[in-house]
C-alpha cells in the first residue's frame, strides 16, 4: 500500500506589518487651567481628617491643598 503525500504549499507573500503605534502623550504638557493627579501616602487619620476639614469647608480636596500651599508658601521662611 503506498501513500501519496502531498508537498506543503509556501505562502507567496508575507502579511503586512502591524501599524506603527500611536504616542501615548506622555510628554504632553497640560495647560495652567488642567489638573494633573497628585499622590501622596497619609496615615489613615490624618487623610480622614483633611477630608472631613475640606466637607466642612464645602471645598474640593484640591482647593483645599492650594489653599494650604499658598498658606505655606506666603508663611514660611
Amino acid at each position: 500500500m503506498k501513500v501519496k503525500l502531498e508537498k506543503p504549499t509556501r505562502r507567496s507573500a508575507l502579511p503586512a506589518p502591524p501599524a506603527k503605534p500611536e504616542p501615548t502623550g506622555n510628554l504632553h504638557k497640560p495647560n495652567g487651567a488642567e489638573k494633573v493627579p497628585l499622590q501622596v501616602k497619609l496615615a489613615p487619620e490624618v487623610r480622614r481628617a483633611f477630608r472631613a476639614h475640606a466637607a466642612e469647608q464645602d471645598m474640593e480636596l484640591s482647593e483645599l491643598f492650594c489653599a494650604m500651599w499658598d498658606h505655606y508658601r506666603a508663611t514660611a521662611r
